[in-house]
């Protein structure tokens, strides 16, 4: 549901899927025409999968994977002059941390370039507020247990600032 929903978006977008698990998300932006995917996994096994689905793909080179805590990862991919136009977050369920990523996200907006959207996988019952500053929900998809949550700012894909 979520590629039916991005459609063309992700074509030559440069997507970020932050704990990113198996890499399953980013894989599958890469074969729909992603331009580059950055995955951030803070679990080791899972790096390594992700490395070898990349390589059993024959994606790795529009990949670039990086492991650690995605709290401490955001702020060096901007450093290292990293921007995207997708940024997709699958974070532990029955935590904080999309909130904590969300939040960071909104003060950094320049990290995100292009469409600008932000999406967020969390389990149903779990809440995010409507707006996290200028990020502004637009969409909610529920799927089975999980819903989809749609950001950008000002709450539609690709407005200014």
């Amino acid at each position: 549901m979520l590629f039916d929903m991005l459609g063309d978006l992700v074509v030559g977008s440069h997507f970020l899927d932050l704990c990113a698990g198996t890499g399953a998300v980013g894989i599958e932006a890469l074969s729909r025409g992603a331009k580059r995917v950055v995955f951030v996994e803070l679990d080791g096994r899972c790096i390594e999968t992700i490395k070898t689905n990349l390589l059993l793909t024959k994606l790795f080179e529009r990949a670039k994977v990086v492991k650690g805590d995605a709290r401490r990862k955001l702020p060096q991919l901007l450093a290292e002059g990293e921007r995207f136009d997708i940024v997709f977050l699958d974070p532990p369920y029955g935590t904080d941390l999309a909130l904590q990523l969300m939040t960071w996200l909104e003060n950094h907006l320049k990290f995100l370039q292009g469409c600008r959207l932000v999406v967020v996988q969390q389990l149903a019952k779990e809440i995010l507020p409507e707006r996290v500053g200028n990020l502004v929900a637009f969409e909610h998809r529920r799927v089975g247990e999980h819903v989809l949550r749609f950001y950008s700012p000002r709450g539609d894909w690709g407005d200014e600032e």
